[in-house]
């Protein structure tokens, strides 16, 4: 049986990933090994360039016999999304936390201006969920909170998905406590497609 090795994105906040880095390597504890992808929203570089570098990465983990899951958080869902959508037959799984995944147009001004790639990539999120089928999507697992004050509710579902509301308010904390306390039930999601 493969290895099921995790990659994961974070959100626009991914130039301070100490917390989440340290949450990504307690999954290990699991028995998956793991990775902290960071897109580097705030910088230069063009969402299509960032983008190559994730599918290689996964295609590089493919070609070395591991079995890919992805999960992303919050702006990091859209760039999980689009990546499983490029690689439906690599990627086993994927789990969004807090995921900003439709409705691109609702982003305010300053993200656009801080954060060009994630625009581009969030632009390209719709036509990417209409690429995936009824069997691809249902290896999906979106969680939400009861109340997320910066992704609404509707820009976290996902059609055929597996959508989850999770028992947190707030977006940060959303995103904090399942990295830290979500892993046991979405990696038994995960386990069971590989």
């Amino acid at each position: 049986m493969k290895k099921l090795h995790l990659i994961f994105v974070p959100g626009l906040g991914d130039h301070m990933p100490t917390v989440q880095r340290w949450a990504v390597r307690t999954w290990s504890w699991y028995g998956v090994e793991t990775e902290l992808f960071r897109m580097n929203w705030a910088d230069n570089v063009t969402w299509e360039t960032k983008f190559q570098h994730l599918l290689q990465r996964i295609d590089r983990l493919s070609k070395q016999g591991k079995q890919v899951g992805l999960v992303g958080a919050s702006a990091g869902a859209a760039a999980v999304i689009n990546a499983y959508a490029a690689r439906p037959d690599t990627v086993s799984g994927v789990i969004c936390i807090a995921g900003k995944i439709n409705h691109p147009e609702t982003i305010g001004e300053r993200y656009r201006r801080q954060n060009p790639s994630f625009i581009a990539c969030a632009e390209a999120t719709p036509a990417a969920l209409a690429s995936l089928g009824r069997s691809e999507r249902r290896r999906i697992q979106c969680r939400y909170a009861l109340f997320d004050e910066t992704v609404r509710t509707v820009d976290s579902i996902i059609p055929g998905a597996h959508n989850r509301r999770v028992f947190s308010f707030g977006h940060a904390l959303t995103i904090g406590s399942q990295l830290t306390f979500g892993p046991p039930s979405f990696i038994r999601f995960l386990k069971k497609l590989t």
